[in-house]
């Protein structure tokens, strides 16, 4: 039974890695040119591609592509190298919302196995596992450089109300909708939308 459900498991990890493989991609350089074929993110960013199924397999980074398309669905998966608020060094991360005053991007993340601090009811905090997937969701605002890292699905990270009411200060009615948890951060696309129609 236990060599049955290896088995299965290695079936399937072995389909998700070939479907990866075989994801419609365009890749734009940074001098303007573009590649169209196959191709897959892989860790540290290292992107691998096929100009066909079959085809030689190339590698390129984010140091000379700019835009990383992957037509997982209908509409592409955009990936951009992005420079992060209080870091030293940027990331590649997946454009989710392009608007006139700000821009949304994401970072899905499945840390299995990783320890996480948690909360005690004595104030204190204790290690534990943490199993799942976690999602960081970064906002730029137009005309500047950096993004700015703003909510996690994972609970016990930023206090969302304090920051975001700070990073939103420049449209007071966003802000006072955020301080009266009007909008909290499972509004986060909603927050997006008001701030690109209602605030100059």
């Amino acid at each position: 039974m236990k060599s049955l459900a290896i088995l299965i498991i290695t079936i399937i990890l072995c389909t998700a890695n070939t479907k990866a493989q075989n994801t419609k991609a365009v890749l734009i350089f940074k001098n303007g040119t573009q590649l169209e074929g196959l191709a897959n993110l892989k860790p540290w960013d290292n992107i691998r591609f096929r100009k066909e199924k079959g085809a030689k397999r190339e590698h390129f980074t984010f140091n000379e592509v700019d835009t990383l398309k992957l037509f997982k669905e209908e509409e592409p998966s955009i990936y951009v190298k992005v420079k992060i608020k209080d870091k030293d060094n940027p990331k590649v991360l997946e454009l989710v919302n392009h608007g006139k005053n700000i821009s949304c991007y994401r970072d899905v993340v499945n840390p299995r196995g990783n320890m996480m601090m948690t909360p005690m009811p004595n104030g204190g905090m204790m290690t534990t596992g943490f199993w799942g997937t976690i999602t960081y969701s970064y906002l730029r605002k137009a005309g500047e450089e950096e993004a700015t890292h703003l909510a996690s699905s994972y609970w016990i990270t930023l206090n969302f109300r304090k920051n975001a009411s700070e990073f939103f200060a420049d449209c007071p009615p966003l802000a006072s909708k955020i301080q009266d948890r009007e909008l909290q951060r499972g509004d986060l696309e909603e927050i997006i939308d008001y701030y690109n129609t209602q605030c100059k």
